[in-house]
């Protein structure tokens, strides 16, 4: 019913902080180019690790 004491995965817990890094950069976006910008970046981080983490599945 709640999950309130489940433990996310590494996985959840990246897109989770993926999807909000990205809409904070969409709606910074219109004020100051320079911090979505920045906010893209560590975003696109986030997405490249994901993406090694699901190639690593893949492969095994």
């Amino acid at each position: 019913m709640f999950r309130i004491f489940d433990n996310k995965s590494r996985e959840e817990r990246l897109c989770e902080k993926y999807s909000r890094l990205m809409q904070r950069a969409y709606k910074i976006a219109l004020i100051d180019k320079d911090k979505s910008d920045r906010l893209n970046e560590r975003a696109r981080k986030i997405y490249q690790e994901l993406r090694r983490m699901n190639s690593r599945l893949i492969e095994t």
